[in-house]
């Protein structure tokens, strides 16, 4: 057990739980050796092919911590020697397996936002209805389309081309009567300004 003379040797800091600690102990006072007979006698028994590490299922978390907070941790973790992980580790182990009130939940939601909520979401309803209900009553696209036509001849002897959009997309409900109120009106305006040049 005892190491060759000449050979080099460099040190080595690892560590250990508790029981392994007291196995080395034990080693020594029956054996009358070093701890590092004991680790080089061990490493040299051990069949490493065959190893593998028992890896328990982790990842990492980001929190946000108060200042203040963070800074005792720091000194906490500083004092005792040891990471700040496993400080946190600790507290969270502490932690009741099965989450009870503890002054962290979050305050329900006020009456009045509730309220407001459930009614948008009613007339949003209603709408939708109401928007189907006048599909299904609207007429025909070629009746629509002559409403329109007629519609806008005679608002635009009597009003400018904003107000027959207006008046013609009132008449018929749909978005492509509307488009076609538009090219009505396009036309007429054409037409008026062809006979203002001639004159």
């Amino acid at each position: 057990m005892a190491a060759k003379k000449g050979v080099e040797s460099s040190p080595l800091t690892f560590d250990l739980k508790a029981d392994l600690i007291s196995v080395l102990d034990k080693y020594q006072k029956q054996l009358g050796v070093s701890k590092s007979e004991i680790i080089r006698h061990a490493i040299a028994g051990f069949d490493y092919a065959g190893f593998a590490p028992a890896v328990e299922d982790h990842r990492q978390i980001s929190v946000r911590l108060p200042l203040a907070q963070k800074k005792d941790l720091v000194k906490l973790a500083k004092a005792k020697k040891v990471s700040i992980g496993e400080l946190l580790r600790a507290a969270l182990e502490k932690l009741p397996t099965v989450p009870s009130k503890s002054g962290i939940e979050k305050a329900p939601k006020p009456a009045k936002k509730v309220a407001k909520k459930a009614a948008k979401k009613a007339t949003k309803k209603v709408a939708k209805k109401a928007a189907k209900k006048a599909v299904k009553k609207a007429p025909a696209k070629k009746a629509a389309k002559k409403v329109v036509k007629k519609a806008v001849k005679k608002a635009v002897k009597k009003a400018p081309a904003k107000k027959v959009v207006k008046k013609a997309a009132k008449k018929a409900p749909a978005k492509k009567v509307a488009k076609v109120a538009k090219k009505a009106v396009k036309k007429v305006a054409k037409k008026k300004a062809a006979k203002k040049k001639k004159k």
